[in-house]
């Protein structure tokens, strides 16, 4: 698995503004392929927000970082100083530590 975390401020945009924005794409992130799980990320204190993206590959992250999906989030107007940061999984120490949300199908000792 790969994990990619994408932040950024909201420039010239409201809360509520964004929240409208990130309803009408979140069908199109949902339909990436290879996309387990985004989750949403906000720190309204500094209107901050950003994403947090798991997909099951290498290749389905990669596919993701070259799409016009991320590049419109990169070229967004609204959004100042965006960070992207990619990650793999370690999915041997995940599995330990995954008592509620399963994010590795098969647990350690399986």
């Amino acid at each position: 698995m790969h994990a990619v975390v994408i932040t950024f401020d909201l420039v010239d945009m409201s809360p509520e503004q964004y929240a409208r924005v990130a309803a009408e794409l979140a069908p199109s992130f949902e339909a990436l392929p290879g996309l387990l799980t985004k989750v949403w990320l906000e720190d309204v204190e500094h209107a901050r927000r950003g994403g947090f993206y798991l997909f099951a590959d290498a290749a389905s992250a990669d596919g993701f970082l070259g799409s016009a999906l991320a590049r419109g989030v990169a070229e967004n107007p609204h959004f100042a100083g965006l960070e992207a940061r990619r990650f793999a999984v370690d999915e041997t120490t995940t599995a330990l530590t995954q008592p509620r949300v399963v994010v590795v199908s098969t647990p350690v000792g399986a």
